[in-house]
């Protein structure tokens, strides 16, 4: 045994047991992996809610009356409910148990959704968008936090498959909440019957001027009538609550039976230390631009579904609310594919050239993107959306690991401040996007979008050039130094539970 101690850990030839194997032999292993089934059947539900807010957008701005530039204020709210989420997420982790947490943020998520299509006045819309991604931010953080804490520096295969249930979730939520949505209005129109004249004014300064966006107005001889307009949102919104409910039944359930299950050899298994010891000048830098990285990407992931409907419907007479979804919907399932693809494709690229590749395709997909909608080639730009979401795909969960693995040590309270600066971001994002199309253009949805994704290249090169030409060479690498006795026994621990499980049987 201290000869096998004393071995550099390169030179232990020990074959580890299958997935199969150590499911039937381990408990502790069974627990990790039904917990990490949990966590990635509530990033479904996250998915399904956050999927959607972009889609339903224009059928709130019905019911609550208000133009694009109102309504952007719904995504600040909710951006500022996410940190407000995030932040309560990481000050419970580890105090409270994170089954009981996860339970009643799925159940908050799903009554609030629920609630959401019934508060028409704009205060109370702001207020009930904000409770809802409070519970999201909590989930999120969570859900990343606990995927860290259960596997380590391993958890980069977990993470994509967590992100790729979030695209699903995305996808279906595109799919049954399309039926539900208001039909698109034409644009100011005139029609004589009968003697009778039908005027349509459905023009942005008419909006803006009577604040009744949710309205058509109907002159009948020389008579102003208002005709509402409606939709059956709520259904949808009743489909996503209903479902997030039910998500949160196994972690009642696990919360009222849960026992202590980190035992030792749970706790070496799951150890993986941050040996390299910065300068706390430095260790809150690493930290500052690891979270403006992390802000500026989530950014462009939320903004684009959540105007992309707006932008083609807006933007062009031809593409009706129908298209518009199909084309959002295209996105969220080019997503999921690239996500479900890069489950396998990281246990052979590292993280940092799946960052380094997906920033690069990102920052490809949206000059396509912008120089198509410029000449309104609406199948083009349906095209490069699915493309930006294939690179979109394996950037946050590739992140997290190239941050746990070269960076820093992700903690629950680090996964937090990351989606705080997040949330921080998106609070200003849609206000920045919607005065912009309301104001100046459709097209500085674009214009924007592009200008972040390259500040979101320089920022990655940044970073990967002053770890590994400054703080590498005079501090070392991350782990350079992991305690190898752990690391051993935990692979001696595992074999043996694997041999004498064979040799019974």
């Amino acid at each position: 045994m201290e000869e096998i101690l004393n071995t550099e850990l390169s030179d232990i030839q020990l074959k580890r047991p299958s997935i199969v194997a150590r499911l039937k032999s381990d408990k502790t292993y069974r627990w990790r992996v039904m917990q990490s089934c949990l966590l990635s059947l509530t990033s479904f539900t996250l998915g399904i809610i956050i999927g959607q807010q972009g889609p339903t957008f224009l059928d709130l701005q019905i019911i609550t009356g208000t133009d694009v530039e109102m309504a952007s204020y719904f995504f600040t709210s909710s951006a500022f409910g996410y940190m407000v989420g995030s932040f309560i997420s990481g000050f419970f982790h580890g105090k409270v148990k994170s089954n009981l947490t996860m339970a009643s943020a799925s159940a908050g998520a799903g009554i609030l959704s629920i609630i959401t299509p019934y508060c028409s006045p704009f205060v109370l819309m702001l207020m009930i968008r904000l409770f809802t991604n409070t519970c999201l931010g909590a989930i999120d953080s969570l859900v990343n936090a606990e995927q860290i804490r259960i596997w380590g520096s391993e958890a980069q295969p977990l993470l994509q498959a967590t992100l790729f249930t979030i695209s699903l979730g995305g996808v279906v939520a595109t799919l049954f909440t399309e039926p539900f949505l208001a039909e698109k209005e034409t644009g100011n129109s005139t029609n004589r019957t009968d003697g009778e004249l039908t005027i349509f004014m459905n023009s942005t300064s008419q909006w803006k001027q009577e604040n009744t966006s949710n309205m058509t107005w109907l002159a009948t001889n020389g008579t102003m009538l208002v005709k509402a307009r409606t939709t059956n949102v709520h259904y949808a919104f009743l489909i996503a609550g209903i479902i997030a409910i039910l998500t949160s039944f196994p972690f009642i359930y696990l919360s009222i039976v849960e026992k202590s299950t980190e035992n030792k050899s749970e706790e070496k298994y799951t150890q993986r230390g941050q040996i390299r010891k910065l300068p706390k000048h430095l260790n809150i830098f690493v930290i500052l631009m690891t979270c403006f990285f992390f802000l500026v990407y989530c950014c462009i992931e939320v903004s684009f579904p959540t105007f992309l409907m707006t932008f083609v419907v807006s933007e062009y007479v031809e593409v009706s609310k129908s298209k518009g979804t199909y084309i959002t919907t295209f996105f969220w399932a080019s997503l999921a594919v690239g996500r479900f693809v890069s489950f396998f494709m990281s246990k052979y690229i590292t993280a940092v050239k799946l960052v380094g590749l997906s920033s690069f395709f990102l920052m490809i997909a949206f000059l396509g993107f912008t120089i198509s909608a410029f000449f309104a080639q609406i199948d083009a730009i349906t095209v490069f959306s699915g493309m930006a979401g294939v690179s979109m795909s394996a950037v946050f969960a590739a992140g997290f690991s190239w941050a746990e693995s070269e960076l820093l040590k992700v903690t629950g309270w680090v996964s937090s401040f990351i989606l705080i600066a997040d949330s921080m971001g998106l609070m200003i994002n849609p206000l920045i996007i919607g005065y912009l199309m309301e104001e100046v253009s459709n097209m500085w949805f674009c214009y924007v979008l592009l200008s972040q994704t390259l500040l979101l290249c320089c920022i990655f090169l940044f970073l990967l050039l002053f770890n590994r030409f400054y703080l590498n060479k005079v501090y070392g690498k991350v782990g350079d130094s992991r305690n190898l006795e752990t690391i051993v026994e935990t692979i001696l621990h595992d074999t043996d539970t694997f041999l004498e499980t064979d040799m019974k049987t």
